[in-house]
C-alpha cells in the first residue's frame, strides 16, 4: 500500500512514524513545501521517500493532508487527478472551508478528521509515535 503525506511537521511525522511501525511494508511518501522538512523526515525515518511536486503523490492509496487549511484547499485541486479508489483524508484545525472546497470530481473519495491531539512543538523532529495512540478523531 502506498501512503502521501502531505505535511511533515509534528501531525504528519508522527503519523509517519505510527504507521511505520504498525505496518512496515507500507510505501510511506512525504512531501513538504520546507526543504530541510523533507531531508529531517527522511532522516528520522518519518517517511521512505520525497515526492518532488504534488501530482507525484496521485499514485497513492490513501492521502493525508497535515497542512493548514489554506493548503489544504489548494491541495484538493491538484488532487482532482487520485485514482478512483483514493481516500484522501484530512487534518486540517477547521472544516466548513475544506468542505466547501473539496472538488465535486473527489468528494467521494474524501474524509474530514479532526485528530484531537497535538502539542506546541512543530516540525518532523517534534514527531511522536504514539501522538494518536488512544485519541479522539472527529469525523
Amino acid at each position: 500500500m502506498k501512503i502521501g503525506i502531505i505535511g511533515l511537521g509534528l501531525m504528519g511525522g508522527s503519523l509517519g512514524i505510527a504507521l511505520k511501525k504498525r505496518y512496515p511494508s507500507y510505501q510511506l511518501i512525504g512531501l513538504d513545501h520546507n526543504t530541510l522538512h523533507c531531508s529531517q523526515a527522511l532522516e528520522l525515518g518519518l517517511v521512505d521517500t520525497i515526492a518532488s511536486t504534488l501530482e507525484s503523490i496521485v499514485e497513492c492509496d490513501v492521502i493525508f493532508l497535515s497542512i493548514p487549511v489554506d493548503g489544504i484547499i489548494a491541495a484538493l485541486q491538484t488532487l482532482k487527478s487520485v485514482k478512483p479508489e483514493c481516500t484522501i483524508i484530512d487534518l486540517g484545525s477547521t472544516k466548513a472551508k475544506i468542505v466547501a472546497s473539496v472538488p465535486p470530481l473527489i468528494r467521494k473519495n474524501f474524509i474530514a478528521a479532526h485528530p484531537m491531539t497535538g502539542t506546541e512543538k512543530f516540525g518532523p523532529t517534534a514527531a511522536i509515535e504514539a501522538l494518536y495512540q488512544e485519541k479522539v478523531v472527529v469525523l
